[in-house]
């Protein structure tokens, strides 16, 4: 059954370990603020000092006269974070993906795409006009075999792949992607890696790192890569775990000026708006300063974890904050979910998202601001309904 139009499940609070939803407060184990940024005060008080001084936004796309100096300096903190020399901020991370798309041009001739990949992945893959194939989730021997079927030696193919899994946290294997396409001279994999940036890898900046596959060749133009190796290019949000808004796509000089010119997101959209891009810069600021907040959600993902496997429920080992766990049936699952909210804890029953089925699963989200003892109090209420 569709979800109905009128909206509910109304936020009343910035998310975070508690939350306010229609009026009452929850021990919240949704959403996607896995560094538990978007309520600090900072954040917060930067987005409003700059736009009582700059207003809404600029109202003019930023090749005409829409840089203002918070929207070059979150974009200047987003290629700091990521240790490359440049970075392309935009409104909105569910555009990464079509924008790199448009600056890879004619660089490959045919997709290959993972069969599980989020909409905004499947939504851009479309626009070039090239075919496009699905091999199976997360599976290096599918991608072979797609590879045999339908890409001719000859043929430059691009792999497209979430890094993180927005529903089940799994991760891509990249790396063995990597060793199937060592005989395809010209591939280029592609990741949407929005649940990755921040929570994952030594660095925080994602699979790659996580996959010790960060270079200076990662985001690189082709005339900087290897002639005939695999190029590697990713997208990732400051929407969700660095506690900002809008979409980021570091790299090189090179390829941050290609992404520029390739895309109309630079010379026929809207800045982002100025309270978003202050907030983001904020938050880059006291995520690099503070890497024990990363620790801190390390240290609850994998006590979440081990608690549920505690509990007889099977978890995939993933570094990521988001743990799937499928308890019975749907109408099982979304009777736990409403039993856990009776108790106060808010955990979502997803059903019919990317990767997810008709009978869903719980997807438990959780953030460095959770305290140990709620996450323990999840796990007891969990004990005693299951």
């Amino acid at each position: 059954m569709n979800e109905p139009l009128t909206p509910r499940r109304i936020m009343e609070s910035p998310p975070g370990p508690e939350t306010v939803i229609d009026g009452r407060q929850y021990v919240y184990f949704g959403g996607t603020s896995y560094l538990g940024l978007h309520g600090h005060p900072d954040i917060i008080e930067a987005a409003c000092t700059a736009m009582r001084k700059y207003g809404i936004h600029t109202a003019t796309s930023r090749r005409g006269f829409g840089n203002n100096p918070v929207t070059l300096e979150a974009e200047r903190l987003a290629a700091a974070y990521f240790g490359t020399a440049g970075a392309f901020y935009f409104p909105s991370g569910y555009f990464g993906t079509t924008t790199l798309i448009h600056a890879l041009g004619d660089t490959f001739d045919l997709i290959l795409a993972d069969e599980h990949c989020h909409f905004s992945v499947m939504e851009a893959a479309p626009l070039p006009g090239r075919p496009i194939h699905r091999f199976p989730h997360c599976d290096p021997d599918g991608l072979a075999a797609a590879l045999r079927e339908h890409v001719p030696v000859s043929t430059r193919p691009l792999v497209l792949t979430d890094g993180v899994f927005s529903s089940t946290g799994e991760i891509a294997p990249v790396d063995a992607y990597l060793t199937v396409l060592r005989a395809r001279p010209g591939a280029t994999i592609l990741l949407d890696d929005a649940h990755g940036v921040g929570t994952v890898g030594e660095n925080g900046r994602g699979t790659l790192d996580h996959l010790g596959l960060w270079s200076d060749r990662v985001n690189a133009d082709a005339s900087e890569c290897p002639p005939n190796s695999t190029r590697l290019c990713f997208c990732g949000t400051l929407s969700k775990a660095l506690g900002g808004f809008g979409g980021i796509i570091p790299g090189t000089t090179a390829f941050i000026n290609r992404l520029r010119s390739a895309s109309h997101l630079f010379d026929g959209a809207s800045a982002p708006p100025t309270a978003a891009a202050a907030a983001t810069a904020r938050a880059l600021q006291i995520v690099m300063a503070r890497p024990e907040i990363r620790a801190r959600l390390r240290r609850n993902v994998l006590h979440l974890r081990q608690g549920l496997r505690d509990l007889g429920i099977t978890v995939a080992d993933s570094p990521a904050p988001i743990v799937s766990a499928r308890c019975g049936t749907g109408e099982r699952m979304q009777r736990l979910h409403e039993e856990l909210k009776e108790q106060g804890f808010l955990v979502p029953h997803t059903r019919n998202y990317t990767g997810v089925g008709p009978e869903g699963h719980m997807r438990i989200a959780v953030c460095a601001g959770h305290t140990q003892e709620m996450i323990d109090g999840l796990l007891a209420a969990l004990r005693r309904l299951l």
